[in-house]
């Protein structure tokens, strides 16, 4: 009998249950639940915490070079303590505060659907971590620190899960990110699993850059035993579960395996109660892996990252990352203002490559072009290997932009309209269910880093959603067989 994962009737029932529609939106009669809002904040009251150094010093290095896979990168470099907390404030960290009414909103360094930010990281340290103790960690943003939950080498339980891959099983420490589904559900509902997905990627994008700039090897594993991490980790795999693993460095063999005893800690409720999603959780469980054996047949070799030829971006004045991310945020206002062509070049071309990791790349680039000097208005295919923008259809296609993105005059009134999509029958040949995992997360990943360009360039972004099946109307026939994943509004700020 086929495994869950290769039974992609799931994969493709989800995603017909959870499209949006000119009627659906609007037939919806979904509401917030203020009263019940998730807490944004995974605490552990009784676990000892380790305070993270706050003098960052965060990397000065061009935007464009971290992300564009033009950074350096060596196998060997260490991992301290202050590199890690680079990585990990760059990743998940606060970055301000802002109050609306009554309520504090803490915006961190990565993009998240609705501000919800669903997803944890957990650290696994090795021995050759300087100034960290060997163990299991939860990272806390809310007052940058390290919260311990088991002590030892867990390195090898990971790699176990991983089947030995070795990026993961020599690396100095690793990274996983989990989502917590309630917290996006309370708004998106069983939709959220494909937002979880993507503010993975845009995390993975901060990561991915500041390892780059950091000289470190990051590789990016989205296949894995579920119920092996999850136990590793202490989660229930249906309330919360682990979404990608990220191996830093490489420190040599690690050590013995040992035995994953159940982590009793006890976490502060999230809300007054928690609602399950059905349709959610029938696709969570249909894309699980269930044993390494089983990963091993579905993981790919692949290399991507690093060695790229530098992408355009001669003559552009370009922000440092950690200045980037820091001032990062999602327009809420576009100008109907024209950005130039180098510009748009420069955030395609360096948000596009794939990256180190264990899975094909499945997406692909579309956009509507709204205001860019120089290239006709219309819709676009973007080839990654030419780097070159294929016109599909000219014209001014302003309303219809602002259309797809749910009638958002975002999408009307940015420079460019970035749509991510993929083949449905590749990603499923390609992965089974857990392909659509892989394809949000690239996805989110491709996006993010599009955030970072733009602002590193002194534009602003935004993420947006959208009508699934008019998108592809819209963008076809050269779109036909693929579904929408993520989109992406670049441009000006008003």
């Amino acid at each position: 009998m086929d495994s869950p994962n290769r039974q992609t009737e799931a994969a493709r029932l989800y995603h017909e249950v959870t499209k949006h529609s000119y009627t659906s939106v609007r037939t919806d009669g979904h509401f917030l639940d203020w009263d019940n809002r998730p807490f944004p904040f995974k605490i552990y009251p009784h676990a000892a915490a380790l305070a993270l150094p706050r003098e960052l010093n965060l990397s000065t290095m061009p935007t464009l070079d971290a992300i564009g896979g033009c950074a350096k990168t060596d196998p060997q470099t260490p991992l301290d303590l202050d590199r890690l907390t680079r990585l990990l404030f760059c990743t998940g960290g606060l970055t301000r505060q802002r109050k609306v009414g009554m309520e504090n909103y803490h915006f961190r360094a990565a993009a998240s659907a609705g501000a919800l930010y669903p997803i944890e990281i957990y650290l696994v340290s090795g021995p050759d971590t300087e100034g960290l103790e060997t163990g299991l960690y939860h990272f806390s943003p809310a007052d940058l620190k390290l919260r311990g939950l088991r002590r030892g080498d867990w390195r090898a339980a990971v790699a176990r899960a991983c089947a030995m891959r070795p990026q993961v099983a020599q690396a100095r420490a690793v990274l996983i990110l989990s989502g917590i589904f309630w917290r996006s559900a309370w708004k998106y509902r069983a939709r959220c699993y494909r937002y979880c997905f993507w503010d993975a990627g845009t995390m993975l994008a901060n990561l991915l850059a500041a390892a780059d700039a950091e000289g470190l090897q990051a590789e990016v594993v989205v296949n894995f035993a579920d119920a092996e991490v999850e136990r590793l980790i202490g989660v229930d795999g249906e309330r919360e579960g682990p979404l990608c693993v990220v191996a830093l460095g490489h420190g040599g063999a690690v050590g013995a395996e040992m035995a994953v005893e159940p982590l009793e800690l006890e976490t502060v409720p999230l809300s007054m109660e928690q609602k399950s999603y059905p349709d959610l959780l029938k696709m969570h469980r249909a894309s699980k892996l269930l044993d390494p054996r089983e990963v091993a047949s579905v993981a790919a070799n692949e290399a991507g990252g690093g060695g790229a030829e530098p992408p355009a971006a001669a003559g552009l004045d370009v922000l440092g990352l950690g200045e980037t991310i820091v001032r990062r945020g999602s327009t809420r206002k576009f100008a109907q203002e024209a950005i130039a062509a180098q510009e748009l070049a420069a955030i395609l071309d360096n948000s596009s490559g794939h990256p180190r990791c264990d899975f094909p790349s499945l997406t692909g680039t579309y956009l509507i072009v709204n205001g860019v000097e120089g290239v006709a208005p219309g819709a676009y295919y973007y080839s990654r290997t030419r780097r070159a923008l294929e016109l599909l259809k000219e014209g001014d296609f302003r309303g219809n932009a602002g259309y797809l993105c749910l009638e958002q005059p975002l999408g009307a009134d940015c420079s460019a309209l970035i749509c991510y999509m993929a083949n449905f029958d590749r990603l499923l040949a390609a992965l089974g269910n857990r392909g659509y995992r892989a394809a949000q997360l690239e996805a989110g990943l491709h996006g993010g880093r599009a955030y970072l360009a733009a602002y590193a360039l002194g534009r602003g972004a935004t993420g947006l959603t959208f009508y699934d099946d008019d998108t592809v109307e819209f963008l076809g026939p050269h779109a036909a067989g693929n579904i929408p994943l993520l989109m992406v509004a670049v441009g000006v700020p008003a």
